[in-house]
């Protein structure tokens, strides 16, 4: 359970636009819809998958880690960026739609509840204003019977529409219908050409304080790179996903900061290894992740070390852990 948080008074859902062509919807999905790469939602965890749904839940994924097919999870910390499947051209309306957003996109994906089916009660984190990247969906395909649960609202969204959901509220669905409801849902960057999409009664009651606006990276050059080299003996909690980081010293893993391929890459102690990506003044965040989670490289005086950080909103909660800085090629 987390925290009460300024964003529990808004509503849970709203819909952004209401203008979309659905005979155009329709074509993209029909020109989609006979994919072999329709597969069961996945979760993805330091390079595997993990977890399959075990409903008849299926993803086409449109924007995936590496452009991957195959990756019908949400995407997380890692080394490939996001990018369009083959199969976005395959559907030019919708990566119009997309594109008109004006913001940095993650994953985006076609789900497809099939009848009969039911989602258990859950909360997708961490995800949401206070995060730095939210969930839209276009309902594409829908009936009476599919119904999304969304902090105890019933919601039934239809096509024609694109919506924004809190969806690290408690949420569940079911399809009780007699033909497959499909979404197209895509996770977006914040920033403020996409928060111009929300009603402006939802905009005047939005802490702007709390919100995590998307940041575009700051490329270093290659010397820059290399003087950011560093090795340090980090908490493990920082190394799972949505836990706030907590300075446990019976848990420490040994972690370094290396300059690979044009980048910098953090590699942790059982860990898959993640490209860090810049922000400024030595901030870096995780390649495929929001700024829920921060690095700090305070390299440069006669006290080297690490911050490193977890962001829920505007609270922070903060480990400092000392560094030995990597003698630069």
């Amino acid at each position: 359970m987390h925290e009460s948080n300024s964003l529990e008074k808004l509503p849970s859902a709203v819909v952004l636009r209401d203008d979309l062509d659905t005979d155009l919807l329709m074509a993209d999905l029909a020109a989609l819809s006979d994919s072999e790469f329709w597969a069961l939602q996945r979760s993805f965890k330091d390079g595997a998958v993990v977890e399959e749904s075990d409903v008849d839940w299926k993803v086409l994924p449109l924007r995936a880690p590496g452009g991957d097919l195959q990756r019908t999870d949400p995407g997380g910390p890692g080394r490939d960026r996001f990018a369009d499947t083959p199969l976005m051209a395959k559907a030019p309306y919708l990566g119009r739609v997309l594109s008109e957003l004006g913001t940095e996109l993650r994953s985006v994906r076609l789900m497809a509840l099939a009848p009969g089916v039911a989602v258990e009660e859950h909360s997708d984190t961490p995800l949401g204003l206070l995060y730095g990247y939210v969930r839209l969906h276009i309902p594409l395909v829908t009936n009476p019977g599919a119904v999304l649960v969304l902090d105890g609202v019933e919601q039934r969204w239809q096509p024609g529409t694109l919506w924004y959901g809190d969806f690290e509220r408690p949420h569940s669905l079911r399809n009780t219908g007699d033909r497959t409801r499909i979404h197209l849902v895509a996770d977006c960057a914040i920033n403020d050409e996409l928060l111009s999409l929300f009603p402006s009664s939802f905009r005047a009651e939005l802490p702007t304080s709390d919100i995590a606006y998307y940041r575009p990276e700051v490329p270093l050059t290659p010397r820059e790179l290399a003087e950011f080299g560093c090795r340090f003996a980090m908490p493990s909690s920082f190394m799972e996903w949505g836990v706030p980081v907590v300075d446990d010293r019976e848990s420490l893993l040994t972690a370094e900061v290396s300059a690979e391929d044009d980048g910098l890459v953090l590699r942790v102690e059982g860990h898959e290894p993640v490209e860090l990506l810049h922000l400024g003044a030595g901030e870096f965040r995780l390649l495929g992740w929001s700024e829920e989670r921060l690095l700090r490289l305070d390299l440069f005086d006669d006290d080297p070390r690490v911050e490193l950080a977890t962001r829920r909103g505007r609270r922070r909660q903060v480990v400092r852990r000392p560094a030995h800085r990597l003698a630069a090629v």
